[in-house]
């Protein structure tokens, strides 16, 4: 940077002199053709009038003390006086331009330039009374000539410049950069710099922010992978662990045989389990990245709600609960797989936590012309502790009544990642002894 910046003030400065100089060159060139033309002018009118009172004499006597050729042409073009050459080697003069426009119009002029010598010669002419043509000419350097005349001097200034710029371009180069240098990167609103840097720390700023967020980010995901690790390390090894200890014990004869019969249903009913839990942690890694695999449709959710019930109908009569739905057909575009295990799961735990002769209700309805699913139970509710970490993985908001429930312990974050795929809104309001309310809020653009 420093070096395109010095470079670039040389560059102007001898730019500048070049430019200078050919300007200046070019104005004094035009004022030195303007006053030779005003010179000969005066001259050519001063002798007009004495030819007009008869004063030939007067040729003879200017042509010693003037620097302009003195050339009288008559009505024919025939050259009756030169002050150079002899009249009777010169040709007719009658086609020439300023002769021409003389014997015309009074007065005439031209300027022609000799390639060879390079030098431009200046013309005027006069009509005289008797109709005879009065000529001066003078010769004028051409405006290379005269600029090459002063090329040395052009040269010694832009020398002279450049050494100048040079200097300049150092000191002044150190001063622009040297602010620039010292900024912090790290808090860049801080410094005082120039001001048409304000855009650019603006956006190191935000970059900042970012990638603060990101490693934020990063660390929380690396520390949920760890608890999510262990977490699935200790639900693994519990049914693990009775399904090789009762095994073992078969295994060996010590198992009695009216217990055969309770020991492979606790061998079954645990490798139900462990299998349910590896799907749904197979289910929550596509979630988490996207790659569920299947494509979204229009789905019913009403539709899908009653298909719900009927598949729960067993556990809730079980557990001796009524499960009511109500609400109109509302039709999303959505991943049916996806959405049949959210409300599931929502709807399981709704009756798996809920009390004898307790009620679900099922609300599929609009909110804001959003498309919505409403779930709400008259169950034990969720303290106020625990109501933002139940959506986390094995999470469980009382351990002792929890083991007593079968299951995998990931529903509700099946729910949040299902919700999140989808892009709607996930809500939970509880309250202890009265029961849970989980509200998921569809975008309208994915109504079909």
């Amino acid at each position: 940077m420093k070096r395109k910046i010095f470079r670039n003030m040389v560059y102007i400065a001898l730019s500048a002199v070049l430019i200078t100089t050919t300007l200046l060159s070019l104005l004094a060139y035009y004022r030195y053709v303007e006053q030779v033309k005003d010179d000969i002018r005066a001259e050519a009118s001063y002798l007009a009038a004495s030819l007009n009172t008869r004063k030939q004499q007067d040729l003879n006597i200017y042509k010693d003390i003037t620097v302009s050729r003195i050339t009288w042409v008559r009505q024919t073009g025939k050259v009756i006086y030169d002050s150079e050459e002899q009249e009777s080697h010169m040709a007719n003069h009658k086609k020439r331009t300023e002769i021409r426009e003389a014997f015309q119009k009074g007065s005439g002029e031209d300027t022609r330039v000799s390639p060879t010598l390079n030098k431009q010669t200046y013309y005027y002419a006069v009509r005289l009374n008797d109709g005879s043509v009065l000529r001066l000419s003078r010769e004028m350097q051409t405006v290379f000539k005269q600029v090459e005349g002063i090329v040395p001097l052009i040269l010694l200034m832009a020398a002279i410049v450049i050494v100048l710029a040079v200097l300049v371009s150092k000191i002044s180069t150190r001063r622009i950069v040297e602010p620039i240098n010292q900024i912090d990167l790290i808090h860049p609103k801080q410094n005082q710099t120039y001001t048409e840097l304000t855009p650019l720390l603006d956006r190191i700023e935000k970059q900042n922010i970012d990638i603060k967020h990101q490693i934020e980010e990063i660390k929380e995901a690396e520390n949920m992978r760890k608890e999510f690790s262990a977490n699935v390390s200790h639900e693994l090894k519990t049914p693990l662990t009775t399904i090789s200890g009762y095994a073992e014990l078969m295994k060996d004869g010590l198992v009695q045989t009216e217990d055969m019969g309770r020991f492979s249903a606790t061998i079954y009913e645990e490798a139900k389990r462990l299998i349910v839990m590896i799907e749904d942690i197979i289910k929550l890694s596509k979630l988490d990245e996207n790659q569920v695999g299947l494509e979204k449709e229009s789905i019913d959710l009403y539709e899908l709600a009653f298909k719900i019930k009927t598949d729960l109908r067993i556990k809730a009569f079980d557990e001796h609960v009524f499960v009511h739905i109500r609400g109109t057909h509302v039709i999303i575009h959505g991943v049916y797989q996806v959405l049949y295990e959210m409300f599931f799961n929502m709807c399981e735990n709704a009756i798996k936590y809920n009390r004898a002769n307790g009620k679900v209700e099922i609300t599929i309805t609009f909110i804001n012309d959003c498309p919505a699913v409403i779930v709400e139970d008259t169950g034990i509710g969720i303290p106020k502790e625990d109501v933002d970490r139940v959506f986390e993985r094995f999470y469980r908001v009382d351990k002792s009544h929890s083991n007593q429930k079968k299951g995998s312990g990931l529903g509700l974050s099946i729910v949040k990642h299902g919700a999140k795929y989808h892009h709607a809104k996930l809500a939970l309001e509880s309250e202890i002894g009265k029961g849970t309310k989980i509200t998921i809020i569809f975008p309208k653009e994915k109504i079909s």
